[in-house]
């Protein structure tokens, strides 16, 4: 089983971006705190509870009567102004604790009270009138907990603002360079695309929404290069065909046109027999007109599309044996040996069989044209059983073949061998030229292939493959 990456989003880079600052942003803060807030809040709080105890000290020490009860506590509060949100323990001489505010560690010991709290003394004072001892003046806060590294406390909170605000604004400059470095880039494309320059690259193999969008950009470009190359060249083929078709119907042309001013000049003297040889020159060149337009015209219907094929479960191997032995006098007239080799049981394929003929007599038609009088054309076709299997079609001769050099060009419009055989009165002086482009056509439209190559000693082999048909 197959698992499907999954895709990267910029979604959950921004906030991983984000979170990174957040985190960047409090350790600075945290660092600040520890190292320059908590220590001037510390002195600042010691001098204060040290002014407050000296002042509540003095002012104990200094009233008529050792202060007790409401009175007491009025003089607390009143001092504990100042050093809030610590608070002031009065501990008496007889162990009475009084605090400020009420209630905590009220009744208690000092030693008692202190044991297993994490509290902090900041500022003691005993309170004396003269040489009597009245009781001690403890200035207290609570060390714990005090938030992590202070971040938390209502003071040192406040610069969490200004820290997070110039971190995330830096982060979010240097995204929005970043993306705006990769945008730079998605518009470079398609400026250049829209000049015609389909060469440029985005290469952004991020894989997030920007990266996918640059890879279908790049794809597409491709494609738009691809379909530029399809249509250059077909212009040039376009064109070469006009050019070929031009010279290929000229040449008939230029023929019946002399003849047909020959015969007709009152000044040229022509004999019964010159005129005979004129008007069959005049139909020769007629037919030979005749059939360059005819393939002309069924090449283009092939290439178009235009042709339907009427496809039929077929037996390869009878149409072809069937085929061989139709064009066997020919064959003998040409002074040419045709052999036939198939299987007995068959070579089943579906394809039409009009069109698959058309494959086999254009393949003997031009072994005729160029295999000289003695030699021998074998075809042999060869069946294949399995899945996605193919039937072979070889048709050799012992002809004087074709260059190497000119093997991808044998299937193409208009080519002609140089090693045609001669020719003889009457007979067909050449074809259009198209035969082999028309089976090439043919054979590709069935969903197989058409290859040619050298056969040793000397001689041609041409190599027609197509899928064999599936039977249940």
């Amino acid at each position: 089983m197959r698992f499907a990456r999954p895709r990267k989003s910029l979604f959950w880079t921004i906030a991983a971006i984000f979170l990174l600052t957040a985190v960047v942003g409090t350790l600075l803060q945290a660092l600040v705190v520890s190292a320059v807030l908590q220590p001037m809040e510390e002195r600042e709080a010691r001098a204060r509870a040290e002014l407050a105890a000296s002042g509540l000290a003095t002012a104990m020490a200094s009233a008529p009567e050792n202060p007790s009860g409401a009175a007491l506590d009025s003089l607390l509060a009143r001092h504990r102004e100042a050093i809030r949100p610590a608070w002031i323990v009065y501990r008496k001489q007889d162990g009475t604790v009084v605090t400020s505010p009420p209630g905590r560690l009220q009744g208690r010991a000092p030693a008692d009270s202190l044991r297993g709290r994490r509290l902090e003394v900041l500022a003691k004072r005993t309170v004396a009138r003269g040489s009597e001892t009245l009781g001690e003046v403890q200035i207290v806060r609570r060390t714990w907990p005090r938030g992590a590294f202070g971040i938390f406390e209502p003071g040192a909170s406040l610069l969490l603002f200004p820290v997070a605000i110039l971190a995330s604004a830096f982060a979010g400059l240097v995204l929005l360079r970043l993306l705006v470095r990769r945008l730079r880039a998605v518009e470079l494309l398609a400026t250049r695309v829209a000049e015609g320059d389909l060469s440029v690259r985005i290469a952004d193999k991020s894989g997030d929404e920007i990266g996918r969008l640059a890879e279908q950009l790049d794809r597409m470009t491709e494609r738009l290069s691809a379909a530029r190359e399809q249509l250059n060249e077909n212009e040039r083929e376009r064109r070469q065909l006009f050019a070929d078709i031009t010279h290929e119907l000229a040449t008939p042309l230029t023929s019946i046109r002399g003849y047909a001013e020959t015969l007709l000049d009152p000044a040229v003297p022509v004999s019964a027999e010159e005129r005979t040889h004129y008007v069959r020159g005049l139909l020769d060149e007629s037919r030979r007109m005749d059939l360059l337009i005819r393939d002309l015209f069924e090449l283009a219907r092939l290439e178009a599309g235009a042709s339907q094929l009427s496809k039929v479960p077929l037996d390869w191997s009878a149409l072809g044996r069937n085929t061989v032995e139709r064009f066997e006098p020919r064959f003998r007239k040409a002074g040419l040996t045709a052999v036939w080799e198939g299987p007995e049981h068959g070579a089943w394929i579906e394809a039409d069989g009009r069109r698959m003929e058309q494959v086999l007599e254009n393949l003997l038609v031009n072994a005729i044209r160029y295999v000289p009088r003695g030699g021998r054309v074998e075809v042999r076709l060869e069946a294949s059983a399995g899945e996605g299997s193919k039937h072979r079609l070889r048709v050799s001769d012992d002809g004087p073949g074709i260059p190497a050099a000119e093997l991808p060009l044998l299937f193409g419009r208009f080519y002609r061998g140089s090693e045609r055989r001669p020719t003889e009165p009457g007979a067909d002086a050449g074809g259009s030229g198209l035969g082999l482009a028309i089976v090439r056509e043919i054979v590709e439209r069935h969903g197989g292939t058409a290859r040619a190559e050298p056969r040793a000693p000397r001689g041609l082999t041409i190599t027609i493959e197509v899928p064999a048909l599936r039977r249940a």
